[in-house]
């Protein structure tokens, strides 16, 4: 190195001739705290730059910004609309006589912006990994471009490898968020046992031949979100085979397609259906009225892309019912009922939403079964060593009997709560004894 040459941890990092500088806290220069600064929001008066607070007990909460993208995302302080109770709960909240501190970090989106923002993003990982016991995630999807999304996640797998507990791990919210979690967990009781997943073009043709030949189905590609590309697909004819596999459609059989997005309607062949899904808009997928692009393979498995195929339940015209955990708690029923006419249960095509305490008589026969499934779902994934995501939700859907509810989906990427802050102290809590455990099992069913 250069003599007089004075080199930041956070610009370490990033200079190829001060690889062997150690990333740490001791190392960041007065120029990286400020740089911290501008990322950090203190919480009830707590500093977590002041050296005297150095090794007490710290949980601070973490974020994602993006200035171009975000503002639909955050309050006018420039936060989630929910971050500030949950730190002020954690900060609120004493363990074995000793207070647990908070404060709030934000990870700057990188692409297009100064050389700065990168050292900031290399001084927040540098503090963290010295000073931080755990750290709630609360990142809402989309907020981070794909390329600053990955490196935010690759800093959370490093500071868990080093010893800080992350809620919720990246490979969690990955593994448990994606459409094929619906495959793993259909030998649970919330499972349905005919779930399939796709991974490329030839297994899908093949396959949902075969299925929507037995019976309707919801096709559901990886990437949508608020239901773009999940589609509701019914043989026009009504004519469907007795046995699974006993018949295969042909591909110019007329399909209807309800998009779960908006509840829009559209008629295709089952042929222009698969190209549609494969190859996007093409002279041979006829016209779309939807947003969505189609292309549901695009990238391959690495990028994620895959297509699940699970059976249509009929009495999805009465709504989801969503089930919102903290860990192993049972916080809050929510039942999504679609407007009259609608199968989809989401805000943007008008469904409305009514909330129920987890002891209402109305859910008994669920409650009976996520006792029996909540302590098995980590397992279902090969997910042994790692706790229940901080903060999930379930989206059931009702079977042929009240008894009966399926998954049919799984959230654990960002779950809002600002419409159920009195949950607050839960998530303090169970973070807590995440990161701090006490002689309590924090991993088996319990209900508010």
């Amino acid at each position: 190195m250069s003599e007089g040459l004075e080199i930041t941890t956070a610009q370490a990092l990033f200079n190829p001739i001060a690889e062997n500088v150690t990333a740490n806290c001791t190392n960041l220069t007065h120029a990286d705290f400020e740089l911290l600064k501008t990322v950090t929001t203190n919480v009830r008066d707590y500093d977590p730059f002041d050296e005297n607070n150095k090794g007490k007990k710290f949980i601070p909460v973490l974020e994602g910004r993006n200035f171009d993208a975000d503002l639909f995302d955050k309050n006018e302080q420039g936060l989630r609309k929910d971050t500030m109770p949950i730190a002020n709960a954690v900060a609120d909240s004493i363990q074995d006589g000793l207070k647990i501190n908070c404060a709030v970090f934000q990870f700057l989106e990188e692409e297009g912006m100064p050389h700065s923002t990168l050292l900031t993003n290399s001084a927040l990982k540098a503090f963290l990994a010295e000073n931080a016991h755990g750290i709630i995630v609360r990142n809402n999807p989309g907020t981070l471009t794909a390329k600053s999304q990955k490196k935010f996640d690759d800093m959370l797998r490093d500071l868990s490898e080093s010893g800080v507990n992350i809620m919720t791990h990246p490979d969690v919210m990955s593994t448990l968020g994606a459409k094929d979690a619906l495959v793993k967990i259909r030998d649970l009781n919330c499972g349905l046992e005919d779930t399939e997943v796709y991974y490329d073009p030839k297994s899908f043709i093949d396959g949902f031949r075969k299925s929507i030949a037995f019976q309707p189905r919801v096709i559901k590609q990886n990437r949508g979100s608020q239901g773009q590309g999940i589609w509701i697909v019914k043989a026009k004819d009504g004519n469907y085979c007795s046995k699974y596999g006993e018949s295969i459609i042909p591909l110019d059989a007329e399909l209807v397609l309800i998009e779960a997005w908006d509840n829009h309607t559209e008629y295709h062949t089952v042929q222009e259906f698969l190209e549609f899904c494969i190859h996007g808009r093409t002279k041979y997928s006829g016209v779309w009225a939807s947003i969505s692009q189609g292309r549901y393979f695009d990238g391959g498995v690495e990028a994620g892309s895959m297509i699940v195929d699970q059976r249509f339940l009929p009495r999805i015209v009465e709504g989801e019912v969503r089930c919102l955990f903290v860990g192993s708690h049972l916080a809050e029923i929510v039942h999504k009922k679609p407007k009259e006419g609608g199968l989809s249960a989401t805000l943007s095509s008008g469904a409305v939403y009514t909330r129920y305490t987890p002891d209402a008589e109305k859910f008994v026969h669920l409650v009976d079964h996520l006792k029996k499934d909540v302590p098995r779902i980590m397992a279902s994934f090969g997910m042994f060593d790692r706790p229940l995501p901080l903060l999930w939700a379930a989206d059931y859907i009702y079977g042929d009997t009240d008894e009966e509810l399926y998954i049919g989906e799984i959230n654990c990427t960002c779950p809002g709560i600002s419409r159920q802050l009195q949950i607050v102290p839960i998530i303090a809590k169970v973070a807590i004894d995440t990161v701090f455990p006490e002689s309590q099992e924090v991993s088996s069913f319990q209900s508010r």
